[in-house]
């Protein structure tokens, strides 16, 4: 089942979390303790595994977000999406920065930037001009500043030493393939408007993980920061997380490469922003799941739907879900 889950987001889980969520035990309330983008808290709330699921993440701007497309909707423009220039965008990091940001600056940052990593802007200063352009084209809510947008563009290609008058006739082609480049990156949070069974989605919350009341909760799940990747926004006390993680005293799980815990899945995923071997041309990450308990632990967890790591694929819960 092909399923786009989640906002755009650097190290998201959409490829893998349905896989994810289907070695995690059943239980009444369910946190997903570092949610960033979103995919494995939406496909733990469609799952029906628990009655409520909660989100949590030290990220203002994808908690606010999240609660636009999945709690309080109605506040993204989808049809006619404002542009984003590089002054829009670093004005809009600023505010984020700052803690007086709108919904918009929260869409920049993400949909606006390299890989989704909410830092560096999405094109380069040689074809930044020409890239605004093609989007106005796509996107202006007026057919007269479509129109401007167009002329501006070949105005822009006249004006190459190299151009081909003879590529006037691609025009269109251009236009489409540039369409088609702009709507992958606004699909996901369209699709997430559509999306339905997120009703056991209880709340979102913007606490430290090592402040969180853990006590309401039956299954915990943590996507920490992974070690020797691209760095994030903040510093990460890998040392505290493992000592609460260890000790947290209820059935937690833990997405890491490489770990000492016991494991209890793993998941081929792409990787486009972290350390990843080759295979066949692409970069591929193999993902793992980890436990703080210990193997015979996770079996009665997961009753009868335990299956050892080299059978293959966990029970599929998901089968029938639109």
């Amino acid at each position: 089942m092909i399923m786009n889950l989640g906002l755009p987001y650097k190290g998201s889980k959409n490829t893998i979390a349905l896989d994810i969520v289907k070695a995690l035990p059943r239980g009444k309330k369910f946190l997903d303790a570092c949610c960033g983008g979103g995919a494995l808290l939406m496909a733990a709330a469609m799952s029906g595994r628990w009655e409520k699921v909660v989100g949590n993440d030290l990220n203002a701007a994808t908690i606010a977000l999240l609660d636009a497309v999945l709690i309080h909707k109605g506040q993204i423009e989808y049809e006619h999406p404002p542009v984003c220039t590089r002054e829009d965008f670093f004005h809009s990091l600023q505010r984020i920065e700052n803690g007086d940001f709108t919904i918009q600056d929260c869409v920049n940052k993400y949909c606006a930037s390299f890989g989704n990593n909410g830092q560096c802007y999405l094109w380069n200063h040689e074809i930044e001009k020409v890239k605004v352009n093609i989007e106005q084209m796509i996107v202006a809510p007026r057919l007269s500043e479509r129109r401007r947008a167009f002329r501006r563009f070949i105005a822009y290609l006249e004006k190459q030493a190299e151009f081909d008058l003879a590529k006037l006739e691609n025009i269109q082609q251009l236009q489409n393939l540039e369409r088609l480049q702009r709507l992958e990156r606004l699909e996901r949070l369209e699709r997430l408007e559509r999306l339905e069974r997120l009703e056991r989605l209880e709340r979102l919350e913007r606490l430290d993980i090592f402040n969180i009341n853990y006590s309401e909760f039956d299954v915990v799940y943590f996507d920490i920061p992974y070690k020797g990747t691209a760095e994030y926004d903040f510093d990460f006390d890998y040392e505290r997380f493992y000592r609460m993680f260890e000790t947290l005293g209820k059935p937690a799980f833990l997405s890491e490469y490489e770990s000492s815990y016991t494991c209890v899945g793993k998941f081929n995923k792409r990787a486009l922003l972290c350390k990843a071997s080759r295979k066949n041309g692409k970069r591929e990450g193999l993902e793992k799941l980890y436990f703080n308990g210990t193997i015979d632990e996770y079996k009665r967890l997961m009753g009868a739907e335990y299956r050892p790591l080299d059978e293959g694929k966990q029970i599929d819960i998901f089968e029938g879900v639109a």
